[in-house]
């Protein structure tokens, strides 16, 4: 099961937050879009939307939104954080491309046992992980092969 733009408004009326339209737009926004968006990229793209926003209210949304559990966060060492809908109910982690951004889902989580030696070993309680992976997708392996006529990766 995954969560669309319905879901969303219904979960946060559920958890007591107003729908305003600032974040009605912010949620169409990032629905609308496979990948992860920095709080500027969506910024950028509220000119469509009627309305006043400011990177103020983008930030307070996707916390709110975050925390509500309605949206994925990323860490990138070069945009910093980017934000994407959480498109399962489901833990899971993610696969990034270093080109285009496209986000793809891993569900396959078996990290049971190294969070017991991680525990052990710093006497921390785990309650949760995130996990992060990068590389390049086929369709920008493909462009980089077209564009220096040789192959990138195999």
């Amino acid at each position: 099961m995954s969560y669309n733009y319905k879901d969303i408004l219904a979960e946060l009326r559920r958890q007591g937050y107003k729908i305003t339209p600032q974040r009605r737009a912010i949620i169409q926004i990032l629905d609308s879009n496979t990948i992860f968006l920095t709080p500027q990229e969506i910024l950028q793209t509220t000119h469509n939307h009627p309305g006043k926003f400011s990177l103020v209210t983008i930030y307070r949304t996707l916390t709110m939104l975050e925390k509500a559990g309605l949206v994925c966060r990323l860490n990138n060492e070069f945009d910093g954080a980017s934000y994407s809908l959480r498109r399962t109910h489901n833990h899971h982690h993610h696969l990034v491309c270093s080109d285009c951004r496209l986000a793809v889902n891993i569900e396959d989580c078996n990290l049971e046992e190294l969070e017991k030696r991680v525990s052990k070993n710093t006497n921390f309680i785990v309650d949760s992980h995130m996990l992060e992976f990068s590389g390049i997708c086929p369709e920008c392996q493909a462009k980089r092969e077209q564009s220096d006529g040789r192959k990138q990766i195999s």
